[in-house]
C-alpha cells in the first residue's frame, strides 16, 4: 500500500503551510486560503469578500485578465476560487512539472492583483448578474432567507454575495482596507496534495507570497441562533420551498462525527429515512436532504424540500414524525452500522483526487489546528455508539429551538397549522 506523507510548516509570520504528499499521482492542487468571508464584513461591506475573490482574477503587475486565464488552462490545468460565509480560497489543479508556475500565478493574483477601476465597475456587473441569477432560483434563495432569519443581526447571516445595490457602491480604497485588515499572515493557509514536495513550496511561498503582517485583536463574534422563528414568504412560485433547522455546534465538538452519523440516516441519500417515507412512500416531494454546517464557533443542522402547496402541511408533519422518531427507541444497531459504512466509504472515495485532500487539509488546519488521518477518522467514526446519535438528537430536535422559513404561494396559516409538538 502507498501511503500519503502529511508535512507541516509554521514562518515566522504566522503563515501555515501544510502539504500531503500523494506520490503515486502526477498532479497536484494548491490552495491559498484566507480565513475570511462574508461573516467578517460590516453591512457596508457586504458582499465584498466575494467581490474581492473575482477581482484578483482580473489583472496583475504582470499578469493582464487574459493572461491569468489562459496561464494554466492552455497547460491542461484549471485556476479558480470560491467564497464561503468563513474562508476565501484560490486554487489550481495542475501537472506535477508545472508546480512552480501554478504557485506562481496563485501568489500572483493574492498579492499582486491591481484593482483596476475600470475592471471593477465591468465586474459590478457580473456579479449583479449572479446575484440575480440566484434570486430566480428559489432553492438557492431560500437558504439565503433561512440563514438572514436564523443569524441575523450577526453577519453570519448576511447573503456571500451581498446585494446589489450595496456592491455598486463599492470603491477600490474598500477592497484595499479590507484586504489590509484580513488578508494578513496569520489569517493565511496553504494548502497543497498530490505531487507535492513540502520544503519546495515552503521556499516558494517565502519567496513569492506577499501578504500583510497579522494585525493586533480579532473581530470574531460568536453568533446566537435566534430560534422558534417560523416565516413564511408568499411568492409566485410552481413550489414551494422549505428550509427547517436546528442550532448546533462547532467543527470541533467531539460529537460531529455522531451528527454525521445521524445526519446520514435522515437525509443522506436515497436511503435515507426522509427520502424514503416523504418521497418513496408518500410521492409528497421531488426533492428532500438534511445537511449539516459547521463553523468556527457554532453550528446549523438544517433540512431542505420543495413541494406543491397543497402538499407542505403533509410533507412537513411527515418530517416532524420522522426527527420525533430518531429521539426515540427507534434507531437500530444495524441502522447505525449501515450509517457508519457509508459515511467511511463516502468520505474514501471523495477524497482519491487531490482537490478533495487539498480542501480536507486546510480545513482540519484552520478549525483545529491539526491534521487527522483518514484512519483516525475512520476509527472516530466507527467509536460512536447508537446512544451517542441518540443523545445529539434529543439535544437538537427542540421544538423551541426550531426555525422554519418557507418561500412560495402558500399561505401564512402554514405556521399553526403543522403539529410542531411532536418534538416536545
Amino acid at each position: 500500500m502507498i501511503k500519503t506523507k502529511y508535512s507541516r510548516t509554521v514562518l515566522d509570520n504566522g503563515l501555515r503551510v501544510v502539504t500531503e504528499s500523494m506520490p503515486y499521482l502526477k498532479s497536484v492542487t494548491i490552495g491559498i486560503w484566507i480565513d475570511v468571508g462574508s461573516r467578517d464584513e460590516t453591512a457596508r461591506e457586504n458582499g465584498i469578500s466575494h467581490f474581492i475573490e473575482h477581482m484578483c482574477f482580473k489583472g496583475t503587475k504582470r499578469r493582464s485578465p487574459v493572461e491569468i486565464a489562459q496561464s494554466l488552462e492552455t497547460l491542461g490545468g484549471t485556476l479558480n476560487a470560491f467564497t464561503s460565509r468563513e474562508h476565501t480560497c484560490y486554487y489550481c489543479r495542475i501537472l506535477d512539472e508545472h508546480f512552480d508556475l501554478g504557485f506562481d500565478v496563485l501568489s500572483d493574483i493574492v498579492g499582486h492583483s491591481v484593482f483596476d477601476k475600470t475592471e471593477m465597475e465591468r465586474e459590478k456587473e457580473v456579479i449583479c448578474e449572479e446575484i440575480k441569477d440566484v434570486q430566480d432560483t428559489p432553492a438557492d434563495l431560500v437558504h439565503d432567507y433561512f440563514a438572514r432569519t436564523v443569524w441575523d443581526p450577526h453577519p453570519l447571516g448576511q447573503s456571500i454575495m451581498g446585494n446589489a445595490e450595496g456592491i455598486k457602491q463599492l470603491q477600490r480604497k474598500d477592497i484595499l482596507n479590507f484586504i489590509s485588515r484580513h488578508y494578513t499572515a496569520d489569517r493565511i493557509v496553504v494548502a497543497a496534495a498530490g505531487a507535492v514536495d513540502h520544503d519546495h513550496l515552503v521556499d516558494l511561498v517565502q519567496a513569492q507570497l506577499q501578504v500583510a503582517t497579522p494585525r493586533k485583536g480579532s473581530n470574531h463574534k460568536t453568533p446566537t441562533y435566534d430560534a422558534g422563528k417560523r416565516v413564511v414568504f408568499n411568492r409566485k412560485l410552481q413550489q414551494t420551498h422549505i428550509c427547517l433547522g436546528f442550532p448546533s455546534f462547532p467543527f470541533s465538538d467531539k460529537r460531529r462525527m455522531a451528527m454525521l452519523i445521524l445526519n446520514t440516516i435522515l437525509g443522506s441519500g436515497m436511503g435515507s429515512r426522509l427520502f424514503q417515507s416523504v418521497r418513496e412512500k408518500r410521492g409528497l416531494v421531488y426533492t428532500i436532504y438534511s445537511y449539516q454546517d459547521f463553523y468556527r464557533d457554532t453550528g446549523l443542522y438544517g433540512l431542505y424540500l420543495g413541494t406543491d402547496a397543497a402538499k407542505a402541511r403533509e410533507a412537513l408533519d411527515v418530517i416532524m414524525e420522522e426527527l420525533a422518531a430518531v429521539k426515540s427507541n427507534s434507531l437500530t444497531e444495524e441502522e447505525i452500522d449501515r450509517a457508519k459504512s457509508q459515511l467511511k466509504g463516502n468520505l474514501m472515495l471523495a477524497l482519491e483526487g487531490s482537490y478533495s485532500r487539498m480542501n480536507r487539509l486546510a480545513r482540519h488546519e484552520l478549525f483545529l489546528n491539526k491534521f487527522v488521518s483518514l484512519d483516525q477518522t475512520a476509527k472516530e467514526i466507527d467509536a460512536v455508539t447508537i446512544d451517542k446519535v441518540r443523545d445529539v438528537a434529543a439535544d437538537t430536535f427542540r421544538n423551541d429551538a426550531m426555525t422554519m422559513v418557507a418561500m412560495g404561494p402558500v399561505k401564512k396559516s402554514l405556521v399553526n397549522e403543522v403539529d410542531w409538538s411532536k418534538l416536545d
